[in-house]
């Protein structure tokens, strides 16, 4: 078994006899992580004041809450999950003969995605516009996203490595298109 090497301050590559395993924590400053805590805490006190509203008062302002709590809700269930992502969430990659399991973890638990290395396009990652509001938006930390490195399988594209710099990217690339050519047939 070979060592842990790493890749800027988010990524972690071990080598192993079968297999190489790539994590990437998705940690965020002490100060970005207080204030998501605190937009969520604000999120949910506003959530007691619609639901008081909602069962307190008749009629119209009874729809009004409700409806308004719905929506609150889709929120702050997208906000939750950014909480926990930074808190507990890593990227999970493993690389062994002839396949490719990656897996969005919240500690230990996740949906875990496999691929045939034979079927697999190489991983390849995306130059980010720096002047565009979309992407500037996509890779802020109270988003769950700004994915960076891609491949295409079975024709379609499947995107991880949330919001890593340019240059962690390129090179990450780099090192699992090398451990997809030691496992598998052909990248």
């Amino acid at each position: 078994m070979g060592g842990i090497k790493s890749i800027g301050k988010r990524i972690s590559i071990a080598e192993h006899k079968d297999a190489t395993t790539v994590v990437i924590e998705s940690t965020i400053t002490k100060a970005q992580q207080i204030s998501l805590e605190m937009w969520l805490g604000g999120w949910t006190g506003l959530g007691c004041l619609l639901g008081y509203g909602a069962f307190t008062f008749g009629g119209d302002e009874r729809l009004f809450y409700l409806g308004s709590l719905i929506f609150w809700g889709f929120f702050w269930i997208r906000i939750a999950k950014v909480v926990a992502w930074r808190r507990i969430g890593k990227e999970v990659i493993v690389i062994s003969q002839g396949r490719v399991t990656m897996k969005n973890a919240f500690g230990k638990k996740g949906r875990e995605r496999a691929f045939l290395i034979s079927k697999m396009g190489e991983v390849k990652y995306e130059k980010r516009d720096t002047f565009s509001f979309l992407q500037q938006l996509d890779n802020s930390y109270w988003i769950l996203g700004g994915d960076t490195l891609y491949f295409t399988y079975d024709g379609k594209t499947h995107v991880f490595g949330k919001q890593l710099e340019h240059h962690d990217s390129s090179q990450l690339a780099k090192v699992i298109n090398k451990a997809l050519k030691k496992y598998g047939d052909k990248v």
